[in-house]
């Protein structure tokens, strides 16, 4: 069978089915006939994010720490790991950026920068130069990048991997498959799906979610992707057993999937105690006041609007599962419209473009040098109100996915599967919905925004595709 008829045969019903083009697709989408010669003579303001981001880090020297990112330096140092805390990122502060935070913000900056100056090269051959230009401008100059980009955080580099995730699925969509032909591809993407869901367990929901539509939408590319896979899971399953015999790491507490129905006990006690009586099972009630008072849980709702963490319950483990989830589900159907009420209050700013996220205030109290409580009440409250808010990103995104609906570009909805899968993780268990958690989804807009907007990518692929 000859080149070309290879290529047709790897075409799977998938682009019949998102293209309405049975029998016309040619090789000449493929990466090997497609002009994707990249000039940096012509396109030399890609550099502009690398060079915004490094400016902020003088400015900011040493960077932006956190409480997480100091607590796996001092894992590192000591030799003592907690899985609650991405042990790969714990080795890039420790093992790669020697525990120096100026040295790791410096390096998480260049990491950032390439995924970003990667994804522009990949628009450059697919999209107009007005719009790089603009795409450009929007990972630059818009502040919740450099921000980040500075700031010692695991959801950094995983935003950064999450573009580059969706880069390759859109690489293998836009070449029919072709491209999974080549193993360097195949090499990258399986280490592209490790490291993403390395740097935060909860992607593998997204992650499983990606490899489901590969495998059916090329699946005559089946055993060439199962290398990619393999890689995938022989680096979790090596990882894994390093971390758990070799560094003998403390498995994380069982209370970090559980921040909806913490949030919810609480809500029901802070109801109770402030004018609206509830409905307190004696089992359910004994059971949660045994972790603490009526009235811790109640001030700790007053608490979660601005310190979520300070909920948790440390002392319970994954031997107590079942008693806890059997109690809240008892104190939560007693209790239904109360609990509701909660699960909105505290995954409102998903959607809700008046409501708070959790950290919508953080960059601003870091160049204040307060806390996000009076960074809230500051004079400069309403700009991170406005252009850090939680809910118009996310609908940003469905906007997006509607449009390229609308404008033929079903192939593309896949590459959605990114955010929806991040912004369920945090709908299913979160202890606090926060833009950081969100920021892999966030860093998407401008390449979908590019892809679907632009008209030079529908004019390309309408003559690639002919009706």
């Amino acid at each position: 069978m000859d080149s070309s008829r290879r290529t047709n045969a790897g075409l799977s019903s998938y682009n019949t089915a998102s293209m309405g083009n049975a029998g016309t697709d040619t090789i000449s989408n493929t990466p090997a006939t497609r002009n994707l010669r990249f000039s940096w003579h012509q396109h030399w303001f890609i550099l502009a994010p690398l060079i915004v981001n490094l400016l902020t880090y003088a400015v900011v020297f040493p960077g932006i720490d956190s409480p997480d990112a100091s607590d796996q330096r001092q894992q590192y140092a000591t030799w003592t790991f907690n899985k609650q805390h991405s042990i790969l990122d714990t080795f890039f502060l420790g093992f790669i950026a020697r525990n120096e935070l100026r040295l790791a913000n410096l390096l998480q900056v260049f990491i950032f920068s390439a995924c970003i100056i990667t994804a522009l090269m990949v628009l450059s051959s697919r999209v107009s130069r007005t719009a790089l230009f603009i795409t450009t401008l929007a990972w630059t100059f818009f502040p919740l990048f450099p921000a980040y980009a500075v700031s010692s955080t695991k959801d950094v580099l995983c935003a950064g991997f999450t573009l580059l995730l969706c880069i390759e699925v859109f690489e293998a969509i836009d070449s029919h498959g072709a491209i999974l032909r080549s193993p360097w591809f195949l090499t990258g993407l399986g280490l592209t799906l490790f490291v993403t869901n390395e740097l935060r367990k909860n992607n593998f929901l997204f992650v499983f979610a990606i490899i489901v539509f590969l495998l059916i939408a090329f699946r005559n590319y089946w055993k060439r992707l199962m290398a990619s896979f393999l890689i995938f899971v022989s680096l979790s399953v090596a990882w894994g057993a390093y971390c758990d015999y070799g560094l003998k790491a403390t498995p994380s507490p069982t209370t970090e999937m559980l921040g909806v129905p913490l949030m919810q006990v609480s809500y029901i006690y802070y109801e109770n105690l402030h004018g609206n009586p509830q409905n307190l099972p004696s089992e359910a009630d004994a059971y949660f006041q045994a972790i603490r008072p009526a009235e811790q849980w109640s001030s700790n709702y007053d608490i979660e609007r601005s310190f979520v963490m300070s909920n948790k319950v440390e002392s319970l483990t994954s031997s107590d599962l079942g008693s806890f989830l059997s109690n809240w589900s008892s104190l939560c159907f007693a209790n239904f419209g109360t609990c509701v009420h909660a699960y909105v209050l505290f995954e409102g700013s998903l959607i809700n473009p008046m409501q708070t996220a959790d950290d919508q205030y953080s960059i601003l109290a870091a160049v204040l040098g307060t806390d996000k409580a009076s960074a809230s009440q500051s004079p400069l409250a309403p700009i991170p109100r406005i252009v850090f808010n939680l809910a118009a990103f996310d609908w940003a995104l469905i906007a997006l996915a509607i449009v390229a609906v609308r404008r033929g570009k079903k192939h593309l909805l896949p590459l959605f599967l990114i955010p929806l899968g991040i912004a369920i993780s945090l709908m299913l268990a979160a202890l606090a919905v926060q833009i950081r958690l969100m920021l892999g989804a966030i860093i998407l807009i401008p390449f979908l925004a590019a892809l679907i907007l632009d008209k030079t990518a529908s004019q390309q692929r309408e003559e690639i595709n002919p009706m």
